[in-house]
């Protein structure tokens, strides 16, 4: 521990309490070679806050066969998992504090090409006709591999009087109760995906 003084006495170095790790990417890698740069932030006990990323060290802590990551934080596919499938792995970062302690932080990346799309609703998946009557706007959109693929996504309503889809992406409450699935294909790829939704009264 640094402890110094000042004009108005002592001061100590303030003391690394956790490191969160993130990254401004999809945390999937779709493919041999795919890359990811990962951030380290300290945060220390008196609420400030310091970049780690060049400083910390870096390791793959579960299935390190299919990613690595260097010391700069730079995680990179490796090989990937059964065709249509992804595996988890699991990147530390790690920093020694002022007080001896070693700190770390953890994030879960993903190597491979899921074939099942994540559908979602503007308004959930539980509706009641006494708050959303019929008519009501609804908008459906959908993911694969952390990336937004709504626009080249065909939407179906198993029900066209429980949710009738009218444009692309977009539907209303046609006003009968009942359960409906909203189907989702995606041109680019032909991954599919379901979303389950509840009309009640």
């Amino acid at each position: 521990m640094a402890v110094g003084v000042g004009c108005h006495g002592f001061f100590v170095d303030p003391v690394l309490t956790s490191i969160s790790v993130s990254t401004l990417q999809s945390t999937n890698l779709p493919n041999v070679g795919s890359t990811l740069q990962l951030q380290a932030t300290g945060v220390n006990d008196d609420g400030s806050h310091k970049n780690l990323t060049g400083t910390a060290t870096w390791s793959v802590t579960s299935n390190p066969d299919f990613v690595s990551v260097n010391a700069a934080g730079l995680v990179t596919a490796l090989k990937l998992p059964t065709t249509g499938s992804t595996s988890s792995s699991t990147v530390q970062a790690a920093a020694q504090s002022s007080n001896g302690s070693v700190v770390s932080g953890t994030i879960t990346v993903t190597v491979g090409k899921a074939t099942t799309l994540t559908i979602n609703s503007s308004l959930g998946t539980t509706i009641s006709l006494a708050t959303d009557p019929t008519g009501t706007a609804i908008t459906f959109t959908a993911s694969l591999n952390g990336t937004d693929v709504t626009s080249s996504t065909t939407f179906a309503s198993s029900n066209s009087n429980i949710i009738n889809i009218t444009s692309g992406s977009s539907g209303t409450i046609a006003g009968t109760t009942g359960t409906v699935t909203i189907t989702g294909t995606d041109s680019t790829d032909s991954a599919t995906g379901t979303l389950q939704i509840t009309v009640t009264q």
